[in-house]
């Protein structure tokens, strides 16, 4: 019988999804705790692995020799040495595309939350008050007419345009390669450097992965080009930001604010920003939405199945051995 290890703790329901969707003969199992020994106990006789968060590299890949497929669950790949992978000789992929749209939203939500005070409006009801004339004397902006910077424009940039269309905003975007004209015709968008995209945009959002060249890429030589009372947003990795260049632009009052749904450190006690109201963090949730979940354990099992079946597998990680054994 085949075994697929998932390299993170995974609650029961997650659990009786993943062996829904594989066959009969294949076992699954979740370590039940980040701990090495969990993992090396588990990992002796695992020939496809589920990748979370946890980093894999030549460490980890010794304690599973039986490897034929490193799947990983999600769209980024920092976490996969991909140098170890090579020297293993396994297979590894990804799903690049699975909850593009669910981290759109996500993205999207952030921003009206942030122009619109959301969070400042609702907590000040809830404490029973109705500061209406207060909040309308600072101002609460709208989406319609703004300038929106996106840094990146791959899948999950891409949607994030496309769903930002009807709100009205202008849209500038900046990537290592630009679109063709047709594709920024469809989106709305205009290119821009990234120094003239910070400098013109009253929202910058984040849609990179993370690499040695765009790791903080936004710092404070970036948040002085913003201009003054402007937002972050940030749905891809907390690496891109530098936190303390970040803390210092909201200290001084240059940013207005920054909606985070990933941050550097993610676990427990991990949210440097819980003293600053202006920074609003949600904890890595804008993918795994209970469709985007499915659809990324879905591509994730299929490639699986593929391997089982002697097929080649789908969406191979850049860089690593993308045929079937």
């Amino acid at each position: 019988m085949s075994k697929v290890l998932c390299t993170d703790p995974l609650p029961q329901e997650i659990v009786a999804l993943c062996e829904s969707m594989l066959p009969n003969s294949v076992e699954f199992a979740a370590v039940p705790s980040l701990e090495s020994d969990d993992f090396g106990r588990m990992a002796a006789d695992a020939e496809f692995l589920l990748v979370g968060h946890r980093q894999v590299d030549d460490a980890l890949l010794a304690m599973a020799p039986n490897l034929r497929l490193i799947q990983r669950v999600g769209l980024g790949y920092e976490n996969i040495d991909i140098e170890a992978v090579v020297r293993a000789g396994v297979p590894a992929a990804y799903t690049p595309d699975a909850n593009s749209v669910a981290v759109a939203e996500h993205a999207i939500m952030l921003m009206l939350v942030l122009v619109k005070r959301f969070t400042t409006a609702e907590a000040a009801t809830r404490a029973g008050g109705w500061p209406m004339m207060e909040m309308v004397a600072d101002g609460i902006g709208d989406l319609d007419e703004t300038t929106i910077g996106l840094v990146g424009l791959g899948n999950i940039g891409q949607a994030v345009a496309e769903r930002l269309l009807p709100f009205g905003p202008r849209l500038l975007y900046h990537a290592r390669n630009r679109v063709d004209p047709t594709t920024e015709d469809r989106l709305g968008v205009s290119y821009r450097s990234l120094p003239e995209l910070l400098e013109s945009s009253q929202i910058v959002s984040l849609h990179l992965p993370v690499t040695e060249a765009t790791r903080h890429i936004m710092g404070d030589e970036q948040f002085v080009r913003m201009p003054a009372g402007s937002f972050l947003v940030n749905v891809s990795r907390g690496a891109l930001v530098d936190e303390d260049a970040l803390r210092r632009a909201i200290l001084r009052g240059h940013l207005a604010g920054a909606g985070l749904d990933t941050v550097e450190r993610e676990e427990a006690g991990g949210n440097p920003f819980t003293d600053l109201p202006q920074v609003i963090v949600t904890p890595h949730t804008s993918g795994p939405t209970q469709r985007g979940l499915h659809a990324i354990l879905e591509r994730s099992i299929a490639n699986i199945v593929r391997m089982l079946a002697g097929e080649s597998i789908a969406d191979p990680i850049p860089g690593t051995t993308s045929h079937s054994e």
